[in-house]
């Protein structure tokens, strides 16, 4: 495997790596009740010229949201986390800013509402776990749409 340095502009895919760049330098904010899975999101959003801020549940997400919504290109959110779960911190965002570009990230069975708003084209849908040239090519999908 290369070296960080060496790998510079490539993802990781099940064929090897491909080149792939987030241009547009967007900024994630980054919802998930497990640290692991901020933190690594986090390093594969950096390492390809995005910028993140964190949240570790939909309260904070929603608290974060109201006032840095002008800044925040894209939403990656869980969908299940204690509290308030992703589909209800969605509608909460959608509200401070409609059509915010989101990815919902889910362990679980894609659940009817989230699948209706995926089939609609007003969220994206990653299963985890996912490599990570599948976040990036939802980011930049996404971001492209500002």
């Amino acid at each position: 495997m290369p070296d960080k340095e060496a790998r510079h502009g490539l993802a990781v895919e099940d064929s090897g790596f491909v080149p792939l760049e987030l241009t547009s330098k967007p900024t994630v904010l980054v919802v998930d009740d497990e640290q692991l899975i901020r933190d690594v999101s986090t390093m594969m959003i950096e390492d390809y010229g995005g910028k993140v801020i964190q949240a570790a549940d939909g309260t904070k997400a929603i608290e974060i949201f109201q006032s840095r919504k002008d800044e925040i290109d894209v939403v990656c959110l869980d969908f299940s986390m204690p509290g308030i779960n992703g589909y209800e911190t969605l509608l909460e965002l959608r509200k401070l800013k409609p059509g915010q570009p989101t990815v919902m990230v889910s362990g679980l069975r894609l659940i009817p509402e989230i699948e209706e708003l995926w089939h609609k084209g007003e969220v994206e849908f990653l299963s985890k776990p996912f490599h990570e040239s599948e976040l990036i090519k939802v980011i930049k999908k996404l971001s492209s749409k500002q």
